[in-house]
């Protein structure tokens, strides 16, 4: 009876710990999403196309993109949140769109932004070597 007390004793402990990782999980996949990101030309093969960036702090996220054909840049924000699953996250952002996001997409870990209606794609990837155009208002 004394062992049964501790089996049940140590499968108790064991279910807390696994829990407190999963949330610790969650946790660390968000400061993997703070920094600076820029945009690829291909979700494929992540080569910088800087022409968009996102920069992400706690649950801020700003995006600055040039407009095509111009030599202007327009900026936006939002929230990010985690979704009901590890690595996909919500975007509410300040004009009333919503977006998906994922990370970490593909072998170079893209964070990728999904337009819902469309289910196109656009991919961003953390290189310091394209920072931000000075003409965004982050």
């Amino acid at each position: 009876m004394k062992r049964l007390g501790i089996l049940t004793g140590l499968f108790v402990i064991l279910m807390f710990a696994g829990c407190k990782e999963k949330t610790e999980d969650l946790k660390d996949s968000r400061i993997i999403l703070d920094g600076k990101w820029v945009l690829v030309s291909s979700c494929a093969d992540g080569g910088p196309s800087a022409t968009a960036w996102l920069e992400i702090q706690s649950n801020t996220i700003q995006s600055c993109m040039q407009q095509a054909g111009t030599g202007t840049y327009t900026t936006l924000k939002g929230t990010i949140r985690p979704a009901d699953t590890y690595g996909n996250y919500k975007i509410d952002w300040s004009n009333g769109y919503q977006q998906n996001a994922s990370y970490p997409v593909g072998i170079l870990k893209l964070l990728s932004l999904i337009d819902p209606t469309t289910q196109s794609t656009q991919c961003y990837t953390k290189n310091p070597s394209y920072p931000p155009n000075p003409q965004c208002q982050f």
